[in-house]
């Protein structure tokens, strides 16, 4: 443990190695070789040791939550989830596992469960903001708005200062075409709390769009793109902009960058409409 602690992993590895040989059953040797050799990027060794970890010991939990990350870092995500659902089966009152269970989920867009699984954060956790706040991402994944709306307004009913949530709420009804007021005062709440967020600043420019303040819109677009530089969506905003306010060649070329670096299909099919309809027009 101290060559482990010193992050001297050759020799932690082979000390760990000769109590085994000695005491082929000894869960925590077992745990902190599976520990040491995931620290020197041996993951099929690592892999081995922590399921070698019995369910009676004390470690068992914590060796199938590392076994799951391994899984995940190798693209294994099946094996990820069935690690963790092992683990919650000997201990089911952490909300991290839960969560980290929602993550998996997510991970292969199976939403139903991940929602599922971030309910029994709640459940565990019930003024937990955070967790409303990613329930109602996982919501609006799963094309329920009114489920992703609720959750939104929850999150920021039990911390008015949760900007992801405050943000995220304004942009959907932004996106919608609804509420536009109460969702640009959202993100303006949003942007006092983190004013240079490149994001947010997306969100309330979308706001300006929506309200047909195109001028205002150009402005906060470009804030925004200044700062994020590779999001293909905020990108696209400003191409829409720049086509309100007439700026034909600006909006073809911002058009033009979205769809390079667009991995959607919906989106880059959306985007190379736009091109074609400009391309026409010019």
């Amino acid at each position: 443990l101290i060559f482990y602690e010193k992050g001297d992993f050759e020799k932690a590895a082979t000390e760990f190695n000769l109590v085994l040989a000695g005491d082929p059953d000894n869960d925590r040797a077992h745990y902190y070789l599976g520990a040491t050799y995931a620290e020197m990027k041996s993951d099929e060794k690592a892999l081995e040791e922590f399921l070698r970890v019995p369910e009676k010991s004390d470690l068992f939990v914590d060796a199938r939550i590392q076994a799951a990350y391994l899984y995940d870092r190798r693209d294994q995500t099946q094996k990820a989830i069935e690690a963790v659902q092992s683990a919650l089966k000997k201990k089911n009152d952490q909300k991290e596992i839960y969560g980290l269970l929602a993550s998996f989920y997510r991970k292969q867009k199976d939403y139903p469960k991940a929602i599922e699984a971030m309910e029994q954060v709640i459940t565990l956790d019930a003024k937990n903001d955070q967790a409303h706040f990613q329930l109602g991402a996982l919501h609006d994944e799963n094309k329920n708005k009114e489920s992703s709306i609720a959750s939104m307004k929850k999150a920021i009913e039990l911390n008015p200062q949760n900007a992801a949530a405050l943000n995220y709420l304004g942009y959907t009804w932004a996106e919608m075409g609804i509420q536009l007021d109460e969702a640009e005062s959202l993100i303006q709440r949003a942007l006092k709390i983190e004013p240079n967020d490149g994001f947010y600043i997306d969100s309330l420019g979308w706001v300006y769009y929506q309200k047909g303040d195109y001028g205002k819109a150009v402005e906060h677009l470009e804030r925004a793109v200044e700062l994020t530089v590779d999001d293909p969506t905020i990108i696209e905003h400003l191409g829409d902009a720049y086509e309100k306010t007439g700026k034909m060649d600006r909006a073809l070329a911002r058009y033009r960058e979205a769809v390079k670096k667009s991995k959607e299909d919906e989106q880059i099919k959306r985007i190379r409409e736009k091109i074609q309809r400009l391309e026409r027009k010019i």
